[in-house]
């Protein structure tokens, strides 16, 4: 949709206050403010502030309009719509058109949505919805664009929320009606958000297609950069530091930062800058970005699928810091996103494979396979990583190889330009000689040459000397049993007991029952992941 003329709106209020009949002004404005809003919020509210209060202050539509202004890119004010709107409301009669019902209920639900109201937001966008299917006669050239803003704000409450299946069909929709349908700032959130949901889901190609859909669109600099293009601006460069590392990222993340401030996707924004502190190897200012990102979460309902993202991001900077205790915190109750787009089986994973425990590693991805196709594919390189590297160590070659071949694929599909931080240099040198050895496609093999020599360093784990019995009473000691109650739940003798404490005590170098607390605790030995 061509954007719409603010400079001839403009003149037209110009020469109204000249002649003081503002008539015609205000009918340029009913008009056309549902495409220049988003633009010109700040320069459309002083158009109304200029027009005579008879003229509009009991006129739902164009109270709407000035609503809807503080949502705008020269406008950085969440709250100071909600009375507007609710004014608006307030005016509602049976007789007021449908379209303007329903309009009014959108942008209301964009208003709530830009507050982290997801559930008022869901309300509001359901009830215009039900106006939009009623028998309630709507123009064909407003029933469409109608259409196309319920599927985009439905689209992105659906998104926050983390239900990526509802949110990509009604983003879709959406994006099949943009070009003639939507303002040029509401097709930049529709193909930025179809962006970040492939990025979720693994597919950085398609991820960067939506973002190239984005800058098409022909916006402005100021729309470019302006919330209204966070999604796409945050896909992009989550997508260049994964394919191309943490160089030049500086004018992206300024961009990204600026254009997330005060918004609905602050939260996210924040975490991406802790991904890309993490991914230079800088856990302490990651977990800075992660405290300021929950803070930004602070309020909303439901929190939605970004604290998920940052429980899991903090649990990986626990993990570069050696605190393994904090991340098991994190890790020991967390549950999956949608499709695993957050996966805290890769993280416990990790934690089992490191301190010895390939069985264990093997059961905390045990979810993920059975997810299967459907499992998000940003993660699950590192899924088969894990098993492949858990594999080798338990002898079974063949499944080991066939588990890294795919882990090789994921990462070569998706160029990324440093794969395989979860697992130690050498297992991953040895899996990497081993598939060299193997018929593999040219990407794959480009992706092994460049992979020789890698080196990923991770701290010294202490209880890979643990038997399985062993640690089976560690894990008690963590749970605050005693010997006589470990030995009447693992059915042995209480001098069993303290004969394998005096082993444990010497394998990890303490001298206590406190100080064996805290080393197992840290190696996560209070959480049960491997089968007996």
């Amino acid at each position: 949709m061509a954007i719409a003329d603010v400079s001839t709106l403009q003149r037209a209020f110009d020469a109204a206050r000249s002649s003081g009949d503002f008539t015609l002004a205000v009918d340029e404005l009913r008009e056309g403010w549902p495409l220049l809003v988003s633009a010109f919020g700040a320069s459309l509210r002083t158009m109304l502030d200029s027009t005579p209060a008879e003229l509009w202050h009991n006129d739902p539509w164009l109270i709407t309009c000035y609503a809807s202004s503080f949502r705008s890119a020269d406008t950085d004010s969440r709250t100071a719509s909600l009375p507007y709107f609710e004014a608006a409301l307030a005016l509602i009669t049976p007789e007021t058109p449908a379209f303007v019902r329903a309009t009014l209920h959108v942008r209301y639900a964009a208003a709530l949505r830009s507050l982290g109201r997801l559930n008022d937001a869901l309300a509001a966008i359901s009830v215009a919805s039900s106006i939009a299917d009623s028998h309630d006669v709507i123009p064909l050239a407003r029933r469409i664009p109608l259409t196309a803003e319920i599927a985009l704000h439905r689209g992105a409450i659906a998104l926050h929320g983390g239900d990526f299946d509802r949110a990509k069909a009604d983003f879709r929709l959406a994006g099949s009606l943009a070009e003639t349908n939507l303002s040029v700032a509401n097709q930049l959130e529709v193909f930025g958000c179809l962006a970040l949901i492939q990025l979720l889901m693994g597919d950085f190609e398609h991820a960067l297609s939506y973002v190239a859909r984005a800058e098409s669109t022909g916006a402005s600099p100021a729309l470019r950069n302006s919330r209204f293009n966070s999604p796409a601006l945050i896909t992009e460069l989550i997508v260049t530091i994964m394919q191309r590392g943490g160089d030049g990222l500086g004018p992206l993340a300024t961009r990204m930062r600026d254009a997330t401030a005060n918004s609905d996707w602050e939260p996210l924004g924040l975490y991406a800058h802790a991904f890309v502190e993490l991914f230079d190897a800088r856990p302490h200012e990651g977990l800075e970005h992660l405290r300021h990102a929950l803070l930004a979460l602070d309020g909303w309902q439901p929190a939605g699928f970004v604290d998920a993202e940052i429980r899991g991001l903090r649990a990986a900077a626990f993990l570069q810091l050696g605190d393994s205790g904090a991340a098991w915190d994190i890790l020991a109750d967390f549950t999956p996103t949608q499709h695993h787009t957050v996966c805290p089986g890769r993280l416990v994973a990790h934690l089992r494979f490191v301190t010895g425990d390939a069985r264990g590693a093997l059961d905390a991805i045990r979810d993920c396979e059975v997810l299967g196709d459907a499992h998000s594919s940003r993660n699950l390189a590192d899924i088969f990583l894990i098993k492949g590297a858990a594999h080798l160590s338990l002898g079974s070659e063949e499944q080991s190889d066939v588990a890294f071949d795919r882990a090789l694929r994921l990462a070569a599909r998706n160029r990324m330009h440093s794969p395989f931080r979860l697992v130690p240099s050498e297992v991953v040198q040895d899996m990497l000689t081993r598939a060299s050895g193997r018929s593999q496609p040219l990407e794959v093999g480009a992706l092994i040459k460049r992979l020789d020599g890698l080196t990923v360093l991770l701290p010294t784990r202490d209880s890979q000397a643990l038997s399985d019995r062993e640690r089976a009473i560690a894990r008690e000691l963590v749970r605050g049993s005693n010997s006589a109650e470990i030995a009447e739940t693992l059915f042995i003798s209480v001098n069993t007991v303290k004969s394998h404490l005096k082993s444990i005590y010497r394998k990890l170098g303490v001298t206590s029952r406190v100080e064996a607390i805290h080393k197992s605790r840290e190696l996560g030995l209070q959480v049960d992941i491997t089968h007996d």
